[in-house]
């Protein structure tokens, strides 16, 4: 085992991006001023700090190992007391779901399970809500899991029952106060009336769930085109005198068939909202007060004559601190113009649109990426599912997005304005950072969604992520290369953004990451290789993993395969990306690799060599600037390892040192970080582990070794993410891996660990690429 030799305080903040996530519900607390909470699919759950206005993240103490508090499904509050947190959160299929407790708002949990598969990344994911404590018994926890029905629990989560509904897909609960009345939205899919009609969505017992029946709901419409029809329940609230539930049909854009009923898998139609009247107890009628829109272009009619809005409704909320006023979001009339909110002052029974777009109401967007130049002169907010009024002022109102939250402070005045608020939530996932050698550039981050950012100042935001001439963003970006020699070249992996204003592939900048040129698409190496380019022009489809030689002149491309990186999709480029050919990969026995998997890494000093990782742990070298690669042996032991694979998929991080040729860091998950070298006179490989036996190594980057050291000329700091003698947490070492120092503690894990990299320019400085909490900076307390 290695030894840690002592523990440095370490801080950590992140380098902003801010929000740039989905954000999928929020949840006041009903008698508690200001506490209120959220949740994402990723990132986890956040409280918002209202003196310093900004997110607080409940999740800093969650290990790369287990993540499953990082995808929340739904949150709830104790009424009765409001230090009582409630959180269903889990990994998917094949493992239980996770019930996180917390008795002082969130800074601590203790763990149940539930027995059901939960995940706050599953399709459905912008429904509730789904776990609530019943109001007339805080020991009482009804969860309307995603896909094993309705569970109750008697003791606060230690054991559950299965309530008795004909529906297993549920989308929400709903307790009345006397806790006797309980509501169940459910998907329609146990019960559906064959493969492509949904069976019935709401459920009532009025015996606490001793016995459902069918409630009152409206009869959909046929969609044409959709692969599934029938209207879902997706969100709820009730006031003083009615409970008000929105539900939408799978739109004919919509990827999923069974799970497709919410616009976080692709879009919803038929939007409706249905009011139903609390007075008598019993919901035998409701209303329709969808806000109806001027515009015929909002509407279609299926083939019995009757009319669906092409949009649905999202969250529907209403405060005790105004009765009557109400404030509902559409979702998915992207696909038609722009999504609203509107606001009732009477119940539902008129409507004012009070946003839409850039045209209505006021929106103001003050982080830089989020505004309509980078947008297409577009507002960018979308997947609107969740709208909460302040149950104390009704002049606070936020909604979600699927790139963070808004906020109004003068909902009821005459024309409302909203602010983007998301001071502190960073739950982006980010891919891989690369700290580069000189230049203006302090940090390269490539991230999910986004695309990547360029931070010449790590404290603060990037004016835009990477894109075109026009301003138009590249979205999810898979890697990069820095040139080591000139700090103004790099070249990135990019996917086209959704809106096809600009197509995926090979982006190069030649000027510190200001601008990118797009290399175009080498058509006519053969028909495999053109059938997987015009995929990667797609929107949102991968490209591949990239390597580029320091002068910018050689590349090699191994083309994705979805999140593989065959043999036979690798390409090379001998001027900069103007002409390709096919590589040629040679194993040991001369016969030329043509299936298995491959990905491509240059040499930090020698622009003629490149070098192959493949999912056998394989090594090859190229000598001809990539146009052919040859298998060499490897001295020493060496475990198996699948490096062909890319995104978060991708388990090991490979980091070539500067300053030097054929030198490696591996990072290996369980089988710890080894050290790999290329004796070029021998043509040979040796490798050595730089950890012990039983641990473990998830992340690696390399930096700068001591104050006013030379990076590429000396020996390179190491960072890790891992298990070190026993204790998780990151690491550096300064003697290369034969002692460690630990530089983190139980609330500094930050969920899923992606990527690392130390700073070349300043020691003790690294970077972190989460899955969870954007992308954090640490460094030495001592600094």
């Amino acid at each position: 085992m290695s030894k840690i030799t002592e523990t440095i305080e370490y801080v950590y903040r992140n380098c902003p991006i801010p929000g740039g996530g989905y954000v999928t519900g929020f949840l006041y607390h009903p008698k508690e001023k200001d506490l209120l909470y959220l949740r994402t699919d990723i990132g986890g759950v956040y409280r918002f700090d209202p003196a310093g206005q900004c997110w607080i993240s409940l999740v800093e103490h969650v290990k790369t190992t287990a993540i499953d508090e990082t995808f929340p499904s739904a949150i709830a509050v104790d009424p009765a007391d409001p230090e009582i947190l409630y959180i269903a959160c889990g990994m998917g299929d094949g493992k239980d779901g996770l019930l996180c407790i917390s008795h002082d708002r969130g800074e601590n949990f203790t763990y149940e399970t539930i027995p059901a598969p939960v995940h706050g990344n599953w399709p459905g994911r912008s429904t509730g809500q789904r776990l609530i404590v019943d109001p007339s018994n805080s020991h009482t926890l009804y969860f309307a899991s995603p896909k094993s029905g309705l569970l109750r629990s008697r003791d606060t989560g230690k054991n559950w029952e299965k309530l008795p509904l004909p529906e297993d897909y549920m989308t929400l609960v709903y307790v009345s106060k006397n806790g006797r009345t309980v509501i169940a939205g459910t998907a329609g899919v146990t019960a559906k009336k064959d493969d492509v009609t949904r069976g019935h969505s709401l459920y009532i017992s009025y015996d606490g769930g001793a016995a459902f029946e069918e409630m009152p709901e409206p009869e959909s419409c046929g969609i044409e085109g959709a692969k599934m029809n029938g209207l879902v329940a997706s969100r709820y609230d009730t006031d003083d005198r009615y409970l008000y539930i929105t539900m939408n049909s799978t739109g004919r854009w919509n990827y999923m068939t069974e799970m497709g009923y919410c616009c976080d898998t692709g879009a919803v139609m038929d939007g409706r909202l249905l009011r139903y009247p609390l007075a008598g107890g019993r919901f035998r009628t409701f209303e329709d007060i969808t806000p109806q829109d001027p515009s015929d272009a909002v509407y279609e009619t299926d083939a019995a004559g009757k009319p669906y809005l092409r949009y649905g409704m999202g969250g529907i909320s209403s405060t005790s601190a105004a009765p009557g006023l109400l404030v509902v979001s559409t979702v998915s009339r992207d696909t038609v113009d722009d999504d609203c909110v509107y606001r009732s002052t009477d119940y539902g029974q008129t409507w004012e649109k009070v946003l839409q777009g850039l045209h209505t109401g006021n929106i103001v967007f003050r982080t830089e990426y989020m505004r309509p130049e980078y947008n297409g002169e577009r507002s960018c907010i979308h997947w609107l599912s969740d709208s909460r009024l302040n149950p104390f002022d009704p002049n606070e109102c936020w909604f979600n997005t699927g790139t963070g939250v808004f906020h109004s402070a003068d909902f009821t005045a005459p024309t409302v304005t909203f602010t983007d608020e998301n001071k502190g939530l960073e739950e982006t996932v980010h891919l891989n950072v690369y700290a580069p050698v000189a230049g203006e550039v302090q940090l390269v981050d490539i991230l999910g969604d986004l695309g990547g950012f360029a931070f010449r100042d790590a404290d603060k935001e990037c004016s835009n992520s990477f894109a075109d001439a026009e301003g138009n963003r590249y979205i999810t970006c898979i890697n990069a290369d820095l040139s080591d020699t000139d700090p103004d070249l790099g070249i990135v992996a990019a996917r086209g953004n959704w809106r096809g204003k600009t197509k995926g592939g090979l982006i190069v900048t030649k000027d510190n990451y200001r601008s990118f040129d797009r290399i175009p698409m080498c058509f006519g190496l053969d028909d495999k290789i053109d059938r997987f380019m015009h995929e990667i022009e797609k929107p949102n489809v991968n490209p591949g993993w990239v390597a580029m030689s320091g002068d910018g002149k050689n590349v090699v491309w191994s083309i994705a395969d979805g999140i593989t990186l065959p043999a036979d999709l690798v390409i090379t480029s001998p001027d900069g990306g103007a002409h390709f050919e096919r590589v040629r990969i040679f194993m040991a026995d001369g016969s030329l690799k043509t299936d298995g998997l491959f990905k491509a890494f240059s040499d930090r000093v020698k622009n003629d060599v490149f070098y192959g990782f493949d999912e056998t742990s394989r090594f090859y070298v190229s000598t001809d600037c990539g146009s052919s690669f040859y298998e060499k042996p490897l001295d020493g032991e060496f475990p198996v390892v699948n490096f062909g694979l890319i995104d978060t998929i991708n388990k090991t991080e490979i980091r070539a040192e500067g300053g030097r040729s054929g030198i490696f860091y591996l990072a290996l998950g369980e089988h710890g970080l080894y050290k790999l070298i290329y004796h070029f006179e021998a043509g040979r490989f040796a490798c050595r582990r730089l950890t012990g036996e039983q641990d473990k190594v998830y992340r690696m980057g390399l930096g700068l070794l001591r104050e006013g050291g030379d990076y590429l000329q000396e020996n390179k700091a190491i960072y890790l993410c891992g298990e070190i003698d026993g204790t998780y947490g990151f690491f550096r070492s300064l003697d290369d891996g034969q002692t460690y120092q630990l530089i983190s503690n139980e609330k500094q894990h930050f969920g899923e660990i992606n990527s690392i990299d130390g700073d070349k320019r300043i020691f003790g400085r690294f970077f972190i690429a989460t899955g969870t909490r954007g992308v954090k900076l640490g460094r030495s307390a001592r600094l």
